[in-house]
């Protein structure tokens, strides 16, 4: 085979930015070589968002810019569209040979069964695209990748059968000292406002085991940092099998206590040696039990950071949004975590601007900004999703100009919010794992997740883990100088 190169684009969450890893892993393994600008790439890669329409705004616009480029100078670069965007694995009828287009319509989430069944394009991004589009590839059919290009390219592409199974499919960690890994696929939840049941398919949990072994090759290969990642990690295991510990606190063999399994892979999670820091994200509130909570404090490698997702500070909206949780559930929880650590680190999701919102409601929320004092928000602007339960019942009814002005509303609370809580943190240490060089600085996060910046010393190298004193703040992120 020829050496190819590609390009790959990650859109939005940490569970992409898995999957691209997985990606790169099986496109280096099969003599690929990854490029930094797509322009001078043979294969191009979108691993997609559909959470926000201007992602996929952006993909479409992308793929416009490719296809000029190729007519203009004579070229064929392939594009590959995988992640939320798409339902079905299939090419370009441009690759099929005697092509009959398949009866079955793209309506629902398919995954392929058999060879053969790569050979149609019936996923309405072919039309989308204006047939610009090579090839669909949702994640959880990485295996069918080599066979996709083998036909495409006319080459023979390296298989393995590690491929076999997505959950267990390797990645290539760009950064060795901090582990991405996926405990499980997908979401059961159906917020009316969002995509991601309809695409990506219901929850299903890895076990224990499978990811405690890949935690510990991780930590083999360096790693000293571990981020347990998908829509809502705290579900993990929702059948929860009644399993039964022995009550140490108390000392009686006759009474028993209860624990989530969430918590129980946390804690074989903490039993890893050499392994410094585990963090989990994204999490529900209504998912979010007690156990769960006080990991943070009663196991010493997790960090004091949660990040989960208010969404509005209204429970009126919180209900039409079918979130299963109240914002004084979500604010006892703060009060908690803050209660045992004032620096812990709480991170959230909002929509302000969602269907039929009031001013009233859209008070609510920022009264929960000034009573949580997030340390980050991502604060986003409501736009409809197809196929989701508020495409057929909830109108996109509030203008552009109203959802322009709570946004930079609730931008100002944000940095007012971080101002206060950054600046409590000067003059204090605290330990850093540094992550990359710009310039003459430094660039790590704290245990509390807060960036941090520090000048470059020539005995502290990337991936070490050292203590920075805070001295300046600098909107958003801290700087600091080495602490001996």
């Amino acid at each position: 085979m020829s050496i190819k190169k590609y390009y790959i684009q990650t859109f939005w969450c940490a569970m992409n930015q898995a999957d691209s890893e997985k990606i790169n892993m099986i496109l280096l393994q099969s003599w690929f070589i990854k490029v930094n600008e797509w322009i001078n790439a043979d294969l191009v890669i979108f691993n997609t968002c559909s959470v926000r329409q201007k992602w996929e705004d952006r993909v479409f616009w992308m793929l416009r810019e490719i296809h000029n480029e190729n007519s203009k100078n004579n070229k064929n670069i392939l594009v590959w569209i995988t992640g939320c965007m798409v339902r079905k694995t299939w090419i370009s009828d441009k690759y099929l040979d005697n092509y009959k287009r398949d009866k079955n319509k793209a309506k629902k989430i398919t995954l392929v069964n058999k060879d053969s069944a790569i050979f149609n394009n019936d996923d309405k991004l072919f039309p989308r695209s204006n047939w610009k589009l090579d090839f669909t590839l949702r994640i959880e059919d990485t295996k069918y990748l080599p066979l996709i290009l083998t036909h495409i390219l006319k080459e023979p592409i390296w298989k393995d059968n590690s491929f076999d199974d997505y959950l267990k499919s390797k990645q290539l960690r760009e950064n060795p000292a901090q582990a991405t890994i996926i405990i499980q696929t997908w979401c059961d939840n159906y917020c009316t406002f969002c995509i991601v049941p309809y695409t990506r398919w219901t929850e299903k949990s890895r076990s224990i085991d499978d990811i405690v072994q890949e935690a510990k090759e991780a930590v083999k290969k360096w790693a000293k940092e571990i981020t347990l990642v998908w829509q809502n990690v705290n579900s993990y295991w929702k059948q929860w099998v009644d399993k039964k510990y022995w009550n140490t606190e108390k000392g009686k063999w006759n009474e028993w206590i209860w624990k989530s399994p969430f918590r129980q892979l946390l804690e074989e999670l903490n039993k890893i040696n050499w392994l410094d820091r585990i963090r989990f994200t994204s999490s529900n509130p209504h998912d979010m039990t007690q156990d769960i909570l006080d990991a943070h404090f009663e196991l010493d490698k997790m960090c004091n950071y949660l990040h989960f997702a208010l969404q509005s500070g209204s429970d009126t909206m919180l209900k039409r949004m079918n979130r299963k949780h109240t914002y004084n559930d979500f604010k006892k929880m703060i009060d908690y975590l803050r209660s045992k650590d004032s620096f812990f680190s709480i991170s959230t999701d909002i929509i302000v601007w969602y269907s039929w919102e009031t001013d009233e409601m859209f008070w609510d929320t920022i009264k929960a900004f000034e009573e949580c004092q997030f340390d980050f928000t991502y604060n986003a602007r409501y736009s409809v999703r197809k196929w989701t339960i508020a495409e057929k019942i909830y109108p996109d009814d509030i203008s552009n100009e109203t959802k322009a002005l709570r946004w930079h509303i609730l931008n100002e609370l944000l940095l007012e919010s971080v101002t206060n809580r950054n600046s409590s943190m000067i003059w204090l240490t605290q330990e850093v794992l540094v992550s990359w060089q710009k310039d003459e600085e430094y660039y790590g996060r704290t245990r509390n997740f807060k960036e941090i910046y520090f000048p470059v010393i020539d005995w502290v190298k990337i991936w070490d883990i050292v203590n920075v004193k805070i001295t300046k703040l600098d909107k958003y992120v801290l700087k600091g100088i080495i602490n001996n």
